[in-house]
């Protein structure tokens, strides 16, 4: 069979573009990265039922003989649940998931998670659970203090009174840390990390 440009770079190159296309089947290109992350670092056993619930949900006959056809759809059903809530499942098996998992995220795990949440409700709901979890055991509030700088008045008419009492006016803020600040603080992120 001939080719034309079956030589060279651009020859190198038609073989390598339909080896990356059949290679995108097996390797998924977006991967929930702290999803991942989180199933990976536990010692739960169930943990490793994400990829055979992906297999199950695709073909719920496999390695089975189903007798009755609502069999198939039971299998299947629950082989998307798993999908969907396993993660979940996993961080409320973890005895203390803020230290197990200290350092192991990056800035763009913790914006693109927190992108997802907002058009998934599944990372949504996960996002409630850890959001919740944080809340329960650290303080997330964040105090800032302003003073009232008086120099910066050019004409003080109430020179007089002001030498006379010193009053300090300055007010404290309380208020609650972003999401991504609390993802970020209690995590571990190194901002720096790629």
């Amino acid at each position: 069979m001939y080719f034309p440009y079956s030589k060279g770079f651009i020859g190198g190159l038609r073989l390598f573009i339909p080896l990356l296309y059949m290679g995108s089947f097996y390797f998924p290109l977006n991967i929930n990265v702290l999803e991942e992350k989180i199933l990976q670092n536990s010692t739960e056993k169930q943990a490793k039922l994400l990829g055979p619930a992906k297999r199950a949900h695709k073909k719920p006959d496999i390695g089975v003989e189903i007798q009755n056809k609502s069999a198939y759809y039971v299998i299947r059903d629950c082989a998307m649940i798993t999908q969907k809530y396993l993660v979940h499942h996993i961080w409320n098996a973890y005895p203390d998931p803020f230290e197990v998992l200290k350092g192991k995220f990056t800035k763009e795990d913790i914006t693109d998670f927190l992108k997802r949440a907002e058009k998934d409700n599944t990372v949504k709901h996960l996002k409630h659970i850890i959001i919740g979890d944080i809340r329960a055991k650290f303080d997330t509030t964040v105090a800032t203090s302003t003073t009232f700088d008086y120099s910066m008045e050019e004409d003080d008419i109430y020179k007089y009174y002001s030498d006379a009492e010193e009053t300090e006016d300055e007010t404290v803020v309380e208020q609650e840390m972003t999401e991504e600040e609390m993802l970020l603080k209690f995590f571990d992120v190194d901002p720096n990390k790629l």
